[in-house]
């Protein structure tokens, strides 16, 4: 078997990215590459792109493996296909408007020594301001009902945990993703699959960490902002609903529930739609979230591992690696 050392896929999902693909995935190659790996492949999931992107691809790059969909499902479920084709220990999830430097797998590969790390993530940065716009995540939890998180403080060498991974650059163990089930396809077709399954990870017992060292670039929303704007803010919202009722304690989420049904009112008589139709779309759910609650709880009750409140005091004590 390969070490863990010298094994990574590459996987890129793709949704008619006929203007950005061949870009990335040339950056990808390069990482690969100079960081002295020897045992490596990239795949392109595509979700029923309609583009020219997958005929850009083959015309290009013939070492590239093609995952290819007849169904348009959603980034959840196009990343799962990718990483289950995939046959290499360490997955990099990277989306497909993200460009890596050169030497990028230098400093996250020594992390995965450590058997309890599910993944680590780079410093996602804007590549004409050089902000970074995205890193480690601190968690909240709000009258032990509301979940969110603010980011923390960064420096340029300390590695840091984060109660997730972005899923725009997630390097994690292949096994223990297929364990979780990989991201959670109630989420699709985009927003909050990445949050979910960086608590699912953390309440197995397993850790998550931010590498600064590791620097890649995005261009900001170059896929989410070709959607017109009230759909995108009707799934965000919906989508954080689901991410509550999978985590809270069942007495919890009847009183988010009851939360949510109490606003609605409100939101109603002001004729909120984006409001109403996401809390909607989020009750019409309910069966679903209810059996994936089940399916999660009866791998983690096997384990005994983290509740919600446990997971934020388990991440507030790390100070670094």
């Amino acid at each position: 078997m390969a070490s863990l050392k010298n094994s990574v896929s590459v996987v890129i999902p793709n949704y008619n990215g006929e203007n950005i693909i061949v870009q990335t995935i040339n950056s990808a190659f390069e990482a690969l590459k100079s960081s002295n790996l020897s045992d490596y492949e990239i795949i392109v999931s595509d979700d029923a792109s309609t583009d020219q992107s997958i005929i850009k691809i083959k015309e290009t790059f013939k070492e590239v493996i093609i995952v290819h969909s007849l169904k348009n499902t959603g980034f959840s479920g196009n990343v799962n296909r990718g990483v289950n084709k995939a046959s290499k220990e360490l997955v990099l999830i990277l989306n497909s408007d993200l460009h890596l430097e050169k030497g990028y797998f230098n400093s996250l590969i020594a992390i995965f020594d450590n058997d309890a790390v599910f993944g680590v993530m780079g410093c996602i940065k804007d590549p004409r301001t050089l902000e970074i716009q995205d890193g480690s995540k601190i968690p909240i939890l709000k009258f032990n009902l509301f979940i969110s998180s603010n980011k923390n403080k960064f420096s340029n060498s300390t590695i840091l945990p984060t109660f997730f991974l972005s899923g725009a650059n997630a390097l994690v163990r292949r096994d223990y993703f297929i364990k979780l089930g990989g991201f959670c396809e109630l989420f699709n077709p985009y927003y909050s699959e990445d949050v979910d399954l960086g608590i699912r990870a953390w309440r197995m017992g397993w850790e998550l960490y931010f590498q600064p060292t590791a620097v890649c670039y995005h261009d900001v929303s170059s896929t989410i902002k070709k959607i017109p704007k009230e759909q995108v803010l009707v799934t965000a919202k919906r989508n954080k609903y689901i991410l509550h009722s999978l985590h809270l304690s069942r007495h919890l989420i009847f009183v988010y529930d009851l939360s949510l049904i109490f606003t609605s009112l409100f939101r109603m008589i002001k004729g909120d739609l984006v409001y109403i139709r996401a809390i909607k779309s989020y009750f019409g759910l309910k069966k679903e979230i209810s059996k994936e609650r089940l399916r999660f709880f009866e791998l983690w009750d096997k384990r005994k591992k983290l509740n919600l409140n446990q997971v934020i005091n388990k991440i507030k004590s790390i100070d670094r690696i």
